[in-house]
């Protein structure tokens, strides 16, 4: 007999669970939707501000392209992070969304010219979760996180909880850091989708940090988005530029970066404000490199397209060392440029080991998305049958 897939004993699951909260008088309507797509979707970049905040606290030129040096033969980014997530409407309870995600996340290594999976040991490879406003005071929902956590799905209360639990099938509270309308259809699946991405995050932070207790030799982990630690030997990329931090002549020096140059380092608002309210581990470097010409994307593409935005520790008090470092991150950087991230469409601002390491975690959400229609056929089973 076949053994079970962890997506097939998660719909199983759910689906036992909903039938019995519908046998206790719960009513269920089918359809939903792939939260991924919805305007809510949170942005890779936090909001800029504009030019006048931001600070050039690495460096003593002002904010100018830069010539980091000839690209190098070889790259000291050995480990690569990266993790996927797929967040889904399965249904509705009244004006509450039943929403359901699949969040994977994993590190590459590479040997030679080979790059392989480097496994963390206490760190869940996947995590599936079912997300309601538990928590958001509707009297139905309370007894379907009841009648969940009794099928086996614990109720955790923090995303580093998540993550420590040891479980792989959890029911999350999209409403334990706020309040929300329980009438409001929209913000109660925005919050979802932001819990789902909180749990992503969460995931990947915890292989980062376990990562840097290991010993690596003094290879570099490149992570793709934001630095979410701050981990020495670490470069967090974030591709493109969805939100630019400069404004005025700023704005318009990086559109027009060349390619094979970079930014000055300077500290984003958001990140200046964390630490001034005394988070010092928020404390980050950041620059941009441009990765590729932007009309090298082909059609569609606008003027951010082949850049990255590059975030590391902040290397040395020295301002003239601190350089050095970000000169050799970006020579190594642009030595990732081949082979190229190709057929990815973010090819042109993502480097291949980042897109192999999501095409290894990808068939995972796959495994996630045959679920969803099995539960969707189940609520609607239960929706008709109450006639």
């Amino acid at each position: 007999m076949q053994a079970e897939s962890g997506a097939g004993k998660f719909a199983r699951l759910l689906g036992e669970a909903f039938s019995q909260a519908s046998q206790a008088g719960l009513r269920f309507h089918a359809g939903g939707a792939n939260l991924e797509w919805e305007s809510f979707r949170l942005e890779e970049e936090p909001d800029g501000g504009g030019g006048s905040r931001t600070l050039d606290a690495f460096e003593h030129d002002p904010v100018v392209a830069r010539d980091p040096g000839e690209p190098a033969q070889t790259s000291r980014f050995e480990y690569f992070l990266d993790g996927v997530q797929r967040t889904e409407e399965i249904g509705r309870v009244g004006t509450v969304p039943v929403v359901v995600t699949t969040v994977a996340a994993g590190i590459a290594r590479r040997e030679g010219r080979r790059l392989r999976n480097f496994p963390v040991e206490g760190v869940p490879r996947v995590l599936r979760a079912v997300i309601l406003p538990v928590s958001g005071g509707d009297e139905r929902i309370q007894v379907l996180g009841e009648t969940l956590r009794e099928s086996g799905l614990p109720l955790v209360d923090s995303d580093a909880g998540a993550i420590s639990s040891g479980e792989e099938m959890l029911l999350v509270d999209s409403v334990l850091h706020g309040e929300t309308d329980p009438a409001d259809y929209p913000a109660l699946k925005g919050r979802a989708y932001r819990r789902a991405n909180a749990l992503r995050g969460a995931l990947e932070a915890e292989l980062l940090r376990r990562w840097a207790e290991m010993e690596t030799g003094d290879g570099w982990i490149a992570v793709d988005g934001q630095l979410p630690l701050p981990v020495a030997n670490a470069a967090g990329l974030v591709k493109g530029a969805r939100r630019l931090f400069f404004g005025g002549e700023e704005a318009r020096m990086l559109l027009e970066l060349e390619e094979g140059m970079r930014t000055t380092a300077f500290v984003p608002p958001w990140r200046k404000e964390r630490v001034e309210a005394g988070r010092e581990e928020e404390e980050r470097a950041s620059w941009y490199v441009r990765l590729h010409p932007a009309y090298a994307s082909g059609e569609g593409a606008d003027a951010t397209a082949g850049l990255v935005r590059v975030e590391t520790v902040v290397p040395s008090p020295s301002g003239e060392k601190s350089t050095d470092v970000f000169d050799e991150v970006s020579r190594w950087l642009l030595a990732e440029r081949a082979p190229l991230a190709k057929p990815d469409p973010r090819w042109h601002s993502m480097i291949y080991p980042i897109a192999h390491v999501e095409r290894l975690l990808k068939p995972l959400l796959e495994e996630g998305r045959r679920a969803r229609y099995r539960l969707e056929r189940e609520i609607a089973a239960l929706e008709g049958g109450r006639g």
